[in-house]
């Protein structure tokens, strides 16, 4: 949910397809993250298939990855006062930080 709301600090349209990325990443993966947790596993008591979780956790790796790179590559140096620098460094940082979630449950959801 911070990273949603982190989506008004990268909200700038000058480079339209990163910024498409990131916010369809974020929202998206809220969206998918949230149904299969709540709506499969928690009120139908249904597994997910195995190969389906580990697809969304590589697609999930990739994308968080690439969209905190992006975050900082194209606007991290766009912003001269602190807060806003701070702001966009969260940003990313929760990007990556995602990502590197994703790439530990894809571990285990393999080893299991």
């Amino acid at each position: 949910m911070t990273s949603i709301i982190l989506i008004e600090s990268v909200a700038d349209h000058s480079y339209s397809s990163q910024a498409m990325l990131i916010c369809g990443t974020l929202t998206g993966y809220t969206i998918i993250c949230a149904t299969l947790a709540l709506v499969l596993g928690h009120l139908l008591g249904a597994k997910v298939d195995r190969r389906i979780d580990i697809l969304f956790a590589v697609a999930g790796c990739i994308l968080f990855i690439s969209s905190g790179a992006i975050i900082l590559d194209r606007w991290l140096g766009s912003f001269t006062v602190d807060i806003d620098k701070n702001s966009i460094l969260a940003a990313a940082a929760f990007c990556l930080a995602n990502g590197a979630i994703f790439v530990a449950d894809t571990f285990v959801i393999f080893h299991a």
